[in-house]
């Protein structure tokens, strides 16, 4: 006949050594002194042989023995069955089937690190379980006066407007750990205390690791003898963040139970300011949208961008970013970057370009900027910078930043600030489209003529005999021909266009009408 009591699973669990102190109960520890200190989850009252398939562990198991064998090697095998059903203890009544408890019991107790205490012949089972229960349920009191009192400090941190951060702090005041929240690209969003973001890169790793296309899951790893738990933030079926939280000792049910409501006020902040990045969003590329067709007046133009942020008085400097990731994807991945850092910034997303207007940029930002950018995108990020400009003359700032994003593209690099074009800011300063259409044709015309009438390629052959810097080896390995064919080429070339490929001069006149062209063939942007 067995009793089955319902468990309670405290995060303070009441262990076999507290039971043994409990006055009135006369119980006494016989062996496995080792595992005094498990916790007990339930009492369970049974004369079986074999009581383990009604079992889940973390029983204290009672009996009176009638079960247990008359023999060592069955009285063994007994207590070995409770050991792997992960019991917490034995409590052995007396005076019933056996006057003291077997020896062979308390070896094999004694062996396995596994409590065993002699219950009294007076000592009734009934007042063991009360004392248990009635101590589990004091507990489970204590437990949902905390965790009602921590949960109302972490509401009130969202309630009172201090937002993600005010929510960190709580939780950490309240289980005494440290936490860290992730956004999906292992940045982190707000540490406390502080000293908790250098943790940032090894649990990253282990949710990459565990998921290398995404993390969805919830984990719990040790990092530096600390126990980490890490759960996703889930805001609108999306995750948005994931929460992780630490401390020397196992998480309890306590913490469990606060970080979960956490997670919820998380969910909800992130949403918010999801909503708020998004409507900031449309309201900024809708800004530079009219700035760039001129339907913003003068005064609404300043009033716009003051509101935003701007100094209208200082320059501002445009910058075009392009990838092989979606457009939308892109303009996404340089808000949240843009987003983090101090200072007003437009974006918009048009056609295959993501347009930026940012100011008080230190030097060499394009580039770091740039980085930060394609490590939250997928494949390629080519990023161009224009020359600081009066906001009256956005559209020249951006022109620069798309000739600059072409010279990447051209040249094999990742970004090019307006003042790295070189010879392209001789080009620009003509500002005057026909003119550099004029110029180019004048020097590329019979070029073209020729070409025209006989299928040739004296253009792609003198670009490619330019950019190998005149030597024929190199520009006819790149063009797949001989180099008396190209010799042959560019024989033509001088004939032709009446100049000499030896003459500096006549070969810069001829790079600039090429880049002229490739100018011009880049500028169709707006």
């Amino acid at each position: 006949m067995s009793a089955l009591y319902e468990p309670y699973n405290a995060g303070m669990a009441l262990t076999i050594g507290d039971l043994l102190r409990i006055p009135g109960l006369d119980l006494r520890l016989l062996a496995g002194a080792a595992g005094a200190g498990r916790p007990i989850r339930w009492v369970h009252l049974s004369e079986l042989e074999d009581p383990t398939p009604w079992l889940r562990g973390g029983e204290l198991m009672l009996t009176t023995g009638i079960a247990v064998g008359g023999t060592a090697a069955r009285q063994r095998a007994y207590l070995k069955r409770l050991v792997d059903a992960g019991l917490s203890g034995l409590g052995f009544g007396t005076g019933f089937s056996f006057r003291k408890v077997p020896k062979a019991l308390l070896e094999a107790a004694d062996g396995a690190g596994f409590a065993l205490f002699e219950v009294p012949y007076p000592v009734p089972f009934i007042a063991i379980t009360e004392a248990v229960f009635a101590r589990l349920v004091a507990e489970q009191h204590d437990l949902l006066s905390r965790s009602l009192d921590a949960e109302h400090a972490l509401t009130r941190a969202v309630l009172e407007g201090h937002g993600i951060e005010g929510v960190i702090h709580a939780l950490t005041e309240a289980t005494e750990a440290w936490a860290l929240l992730l956004d999906l690209y292992g940045e982190a969003v707000a540490a406390v205390p502080r000293a908790a973001g250098r943790r940032r890169s090894a649990i990253w790793s282990a949710l990459r690791s565990r998921a290398p296309e995404g993390p969805r899951f919830s984990l719990s790893l040790v990092d530096r003898g600390h126990h980490v738990a890490v759960q996703p933030v889930v805001a609108q079926g999306r995750v948005e963040a994931f929460l992780a939280m630490g401390k020397r000792a196992a998480p309890t049910q306590f913490d469990r139970i606060v970080s979960s409501h956490a997670v919820a006020l998380l969910a909800i902040e992130l949403a918010k300011s999801r909503a708020v990045s998004e409507a900031e969003r449309r309201l900024k590329g809708d800004v530079l949208d009219q700035l760039l067709s001129g339907s913003l007046g003068a005064r609404e133009a300043r009033l716009a961008l003051e509101r935003l942020g701007f100094d209208v008085d200082r320059p501002a400097t445009a910058v075009a970013f392009q990838g092989t990731d979606q457009v939308a994807r892109l303009a996404s991945a340089c808000e949240e970057v843009l987003g983090r850092e101090p200072g007003a910034f437009l974006t918009s997303a048009k056609e295959d370009l993501v347009l930026i207007v940012l100011q008080d940029r230190p030097p060499g930002y394009l580039r770091r900027l740039r980085d930060t950018v394609a490590s939250r995108s997928a494949g390629r990020v080519w990023a161009g910078a224009g020359s600081a400009v009066p906001f009256q003359d956005l559209l020249k700032g951006f022109r620069e930043a798309r000739y600059a994003l072409q010279v990447c593209r051209g040249e094999g690099r990742d970004s090019a600030e307006f003042s790295d074009l070189g010879t392209y800011q001789l080009l620009l300063s003509l500002q005057d489209p026909d003119a550099l259409r004029a110029f180019a044709q004048s020097v590329l015309g019979p070029l073209d003529r020729y070409d025209a009438a006989h299928g040739g390629e004296l253009i792609a052959s003198l670009r490619a005999f330019l950019d190998r810097n005149a030597r024929w080896e190199a520009a006819a390995a790149e063009l797949f021909v001989h180099r008396h064919t190209l010799r042959y080429r560019m024989r033509k070339v001088e004939e032709l266009t009446e100049r000499d490929l030896s003459s500096a001069r006549d070969r810069m006149e001829f790079f600039l009408a090429l880049r002229a062209r490739e100018m011009l063939a880049s500028a169709q942007w707006g």
